[in-house]
C-alpha cells in the first residue's frame, strides 16, 4: 500500500500545484523549478487499481485477489469451525468438566488444555505438559488438524502467487516509482525548511563564496548552477554580518515553554468553566483561580524573558576574532550560533537573525568545543584539545570556518597564553577563512594591536547587578577582573562578601 499511497499523493500534489500556479501566476516559475519532475510524472492508474484490488488497507491480501485464494480460505474457515465444534462436544461430554480448561492452539493444531494428570476422558496425544496443565490433541481431531494444516499451506501458496504477479507488475514501473519517491522526499525537505524558517521568522541570507573570483555558485537548495562574476557582487563591507542572531535550540526551547504554559492556562480555564457549569467542587474554585493566575503570570514572564540575541559584525580584513568574557557569559553559545547559522544557510534554511544577513559559504566548519579528555587514549583535557586543534589546523582551508572554545585552557596560564597566541597566529597566517576563538587569557587580546587580521570582542558583564548580559561588545576586550568576580560570587553566599569582591574585581 505504500506504493499506492505514494502514487495517489503525487497525483493529489499535481492538482494542488497546478491550482497554486493558477492563483498566483508570479509563483509559476518558482514552483516549476521545484516541481518539474512531479508535474511531468505520469501516474500508472492501472497499477494503482491492481494493488488496491489485491492488497487491503492493513497490508493483508484480500480474499478477492484470486479465485483459488478465496476457495482455500473458505476451506480453512470450514475446517476451523468443525474442529471447534468437535472440541466443544468433547468437553461437554467429559465426566468431570472441571478437569477440562479450554481449547488452545499449539503449533497451529487445535488441542485441549486439561488441568488433571490423566486423559481418561478421551484418547489423545500429549503435546506438552507444564504446571498449568497438559496440552492434549484428541485422536478424533488429528485428521481434521492435518487437513487444516494442508489448507493453510495452500492459502500461503495462493497468497505468494498473487503477490509475485503483483511484484512483476510493480517491477516494470520501478524506476518511475523510485524517481517519484526521491522527488517527493526532496519536496518534503524543502517544505520542512520553509515551515521552520517561517515558524521562527528567519531571514534569507546573502551567501557568497570566500575568496570568490569568477567562479560558479550552486544554490543552497540544490538548484541550477548560475554564473556570477565578482564584478556583479556588491562590495563586501563585512565578512560576516548577523544582527540579533539567535541560537536555534534556545529559541525553540523558549517557544516550546511558552506554548506549554499557554496550553496549561487554556486547560485550567476550561476546567473552571466546566466546574461552574456542573456545579462541582465550588469550594475549590478559589484555589483553581489562584493556580490560573500563577499560570498566566508564568506566560507573561516567559514572553518578557526572551532569549538574548547576539550581534556578529566581522569586517572583511578580520581573520581571527578573539572573544573574552566571564564564565557562563555566553561565549560558547555565541560560537555555536555562528556555526549553526553557517550550516543552516548551506542546507537552505533561513537564519534566525534580523535583516540583512551576510554569511560566507564555508566549505567546512571545524569546532573544538567541550572537554576532549579520553582515558582510553591516555589524553588529558589539555592534550585532547591539542590533538583536536592540530587535526583542525591540518584540514582547514582558506574557505573554512574554525571555532575554538577556551584556547589554551587546561594548563599553566602562562604556557596556555603563549600556546594560544601561537595557534591563533598560525590560523591567521595560513589557516581558515575565519576563526572564532574564546579565551580567558588576557594576553590574546594584544594580538589585535600587532596584527590587523585580529579583532577583539567580549561578553558584556553588568557590574551593577553582578550578572552577564549575554551581549557582545565589539573592539573591547573584557577585563579579567570580571571573570574573577563571577567565580568569587559563585562560591560565596554572603552578601557583604560579594560586594567587597565585586569592588575588588572591578578595580
Amino acid at each position: 500500500m505504500a506504493v499506492t499511497s505514494l502514487m495517489m499523493f503525487v497525483e493529489s500534489l499535481q492538482v494542488n500545484i497546478k491550482a497554486a500556479m493558477k492563483l498566483d501566476e508570479g509563483s509559476c516559475s518558482r514552483l516549476t523549478t521545484l516541481t518539474e519532475t512531479i508535474l511531468d510524472a505520469v501516474i500508472n492508474k492501472s497499477l494503482v487499481k491492481s494493488i488496491q484490488d489485491i492488497v487491503d488497507d492493513d497490508g493483508s491480501v484480500k480474499d478477492t485477489a484470486s479465485p483459488e485464494l478465496r476457495r482455500y480460505r473458505e476451506q480453512v474457515q470450514r475446517l476451523e469451525n468443525r474442529l471447534y465444534q468437535l472440541m466443544d462436544k468433547l468437553m461437554r461430554n467429559a465426566d468431570d468438566e472441571a478437569s477440562l480448561s479450554e481449547v488452545c492452539i499449539v503449533n497451529g493444531r487445535c488441542c485441549i488444555r486439561t488441568t488433571m494428570d490423566n486423559s481418561s476422558f478421551f484418547d489423545g496425544l500429549l503435546l506438552s505438559r507444564s504446571d498449568a496443565g497438559s496440552m492434549i490433541e484428541p485422536i478424533v481431531a488429528v485428521p481434521l488438524n492435518d487437513e487444516l494444516q494442508e489448507s493453510r499451506a495452500l492459502v500461503a501458496k495462493a497468497e505468494l502467487d498473487v503477490l509475485s504477479k503483483l511484484t512483476d507488475k510493480i517491477r516494470l514501473d520501478l524506476d518511475s516509482i523510485q524517481n517519484l519517491l526521491q522527488e517527493t522526499i526532496k519536496l518534503d525537505k524543502i517544505a520542512a525548511r520553509a515551515k521552520y524558517s517561517i515558524a521562527y521568522d528567519g531571514t534569507f541570507p546573502d551567501l557568497y563564496l570566500p575568496n570568490f573570483e569568477n567562479e560558479t555558485v550552486t544554490s543552497a537548495t540544490g538548484g541550477s548552477i548560475k554564473q556570477i562574476s565578482s564584478a556583479q557582487l556588491p562590495k563586501k563591507a563585512w565578512k560576516l554580518y548577523m544582527p540579533n542572531a539567535y541560537h536555534p535550540l534556545l529559541l525553540q526551547r523558549h517557544q516550546e515553554n511558552i506554548h506549554r504554559a499557554k496550553r496549561d492556562v487554556a486547560s485550567a480555564t476550561a476546567e473552571i468553566r466546566r466546574r461552574r457549569i456542573y456545579g462541582q467542587d465550588i469550594a475549590e474554585e478559589d484555589q483553581l483561580a489562584s493556580d490560573l493566575d500563577s499560570m498566566k503570570l508564568r506566560v507573561s514572564q516567559l514572553e518578557k524573558d526572551q532569549p538574548v540575541p547576539v550581534d556578529f559584525m566581522i569586517a572583511e580584513e578580520t581573520t581571527v576574532l578573539v572573544i573574552t568574557g566571564p564564565n557562563t557569559g555566553g561565549k560558547t553559545i555565541s560560537l555555536k550560533t555562528v556555526g549553526l547559522a553557517s550550516l543552516m544557510a548551506k542546507i537552505g534554511l533561513y537564519i534566525l537573525a534580523s535583516e540583512p544577513v551576510k554569511i560566507p559559504w564555508f566549505n567546512a566548519v571545524y569546532a573544538d568545543i567541550g572537554d576532549e579528555q579520553s582515558l582510553t587514549q591516555s589524553l588529558s583535557t589539555f592534550s585532547g584539545h591539542l590533538k583536536q586543534i592540530g587535526a583542525i589546523r591540518a584540514e582547514s582551508t582558506s574557505e573554512s570556518l574554525v571555532l575554538l572554545d577556551e584556547v589554551g585552557a587546561g594548563t599553566n596560564p602562562l604556557e596556555g597564553a603563549a600556546l594560544g597566541m601561537s595557534l591563533l597566529e598560525s590560523f591567521a597566517e595560513a589557516g581558515s577563512f575565519l576563526t572564532l576563538a574564546t579565551t580567558h587569557h588576557g594576553e590574546l587580546k594584544t594580538l589585535k594591536y600587532s596584527n590587523n587580521s585580529f579583532e577583539n570582542a567580549c561578553m558584556e558583564f553588568d557590574e551593577e547587578n553582578l550578572k552577564p548580559t549575554f551581549k557582545i561588545l565589539w573592539g573591547i576586550p573584557v577585563d579579567n577582573g570580571h571573570g574573577k568576580t563571577q567565580t568569587r560570587i559563585s562560591t560565596t553566599s554572603s552578601g557583604g562578601t560579594i560586594s567587597s569582591y565585586a569592588v575588588q574585581g572591578a578595580s
